[in-house]
């Protein structure tokens, strides 16, 4: 009976020990969920940024080739006047 009682009684300090962590562990959860929340919002703020971000790199690519054609027609045009000035 004595060394029934001896285990158990280790198994009850055990349990104890482990109940205080996981009440220690709870306790932290609020602050955890409100820590994750904050990180969600600021992930989602940043996807949102990087998707603008990406909208007006196409833009600027998109103008960057229509000013080169811009380019290239002015080149064309001037060396056609030139052609004809010189002949």
């Amino acid at each position: 009976m004595e060394s029934i009682r001896d285990s158990l009684s280790e198994e009850l300090v055990k349990m104890t020990e482990q109940c205080e962590k996981l009440r220690a562990e709870a306790s932290m959860l609020p602050s955890v969920k409100a820590e994750l929340d904050a990180l969600r919002r600021r992930h989602s703020a940043a996807l949102k940024l990087m998707g603008e971000c990406d909208e007006e790199l196409e833009e600027l690519r998109a103008d960057i080739v229509d000013l080169k054609e811009m380019y290239r027609e002015q080149v064309n045009l001037l060396v056609l006047k030139i052609q004809r000035m010189s002949s």
